[in-house]
């Protein structure tokens, strides 16, 4: 069900589709013993509503926005990614009314914080509870900062980032603190290919599932006379 008190700030439009539980992505976030990891450590928290216009054209990307309970305003998503995606252990605020912006949590992140209850919990309620959240992103001069242009390089990055991650998580980490193989380094630049590959189909499925534009997603429909609509080049 479309939210009636959200307008989309491109279109004005009024039809989003929801991302909020039962979705798979959010579900996949809950139960991903990985992501765990994304919270505790690095403060990555996920909103508990997205809303995804489908009235603008455009890759998913510059469709998705985060919208605040308080004060009805629609934030784009991707404004709040690269640095400002983490170190947010406390949950995200609005940026117009500083309110927060309800997010959800992983399961076994919970689970770690239950059981390390003991050692967060007095300088939690000590000092950090009544500190201000940290924002999704600074307004400048009241209105939101433009956000950079989608473009190939964009989802290179994104790969090679990936993969690199990857391989120094798994090969050169082991390696440096002697957990790792006996064969040491001939082992870490033998899966550097395999982290190669796997960065560009991780940069290649980003693209895919978020950079295509709407009419390229869409490009099988048809049109009132039945049709079909010409793929836009």
């Amino acid at each position: 069900m479309n939210p009636p008190a959200y307008k989309c700030p491109k279109c004005c439009g009024a039809d989003f589709k929801r991302w909020q539980l039962p979705h798979p992505l959010i579900l996949l976030w809950i139960l991903n013993p990985a992501l765990a990891f994304n919270e505790i450590i690095l403060g990555q928290r996920l909103p508990k509503t997205q809303l995804i216009c489908q009235e603008c054209e455009g890759p998913l990307l510059d469709r998705a926005y985060i919208p605040c309970p308080s004060c009805g305003e629609m934030h784009l998503g991707r404004l709040a990614s690269g640095k400002r995606a983490y170190w947010n252990w406390r949950g995200i605020g609005c940026p117009s009314c500083k309110e927060p912006i309800p997010c959800i949590w992983n399961v076994f992140s919970l689970l770690v914080l239950l059981l390390t209850f003991p050692l967060w919990a007095l300088p939690y309620f000590l000092y950090f509870r009544n500190r201000p959240l940290r924002l999704l992103f600074q307004l400048e001069d009241g209105k939101p900062p433009e956000p950079k242009v989608l473009t190939k390089s964009t989802w290179v990055y994104a790969g090679a980032a990936w993969g690199s991650l990857m391989w120094i998580s798994m090969s050169v980490v082991p390696v440096l603190t002697g957990s790792g193989r006996a064969s040491g380094w001939s082992f870490a630049f033998s899966v550097l290919p395999i982290c190669t590959l796997g960065g560009f189909l991780f940069g290649f499925f980003m693209w895919l599932f978020l950079g295509r534009t709407k009419k390229q997603t869409n490009q099988g429909e048809q049109d009132s006379g039945g049709r079909p609509t010409p793929r836009a080049e």
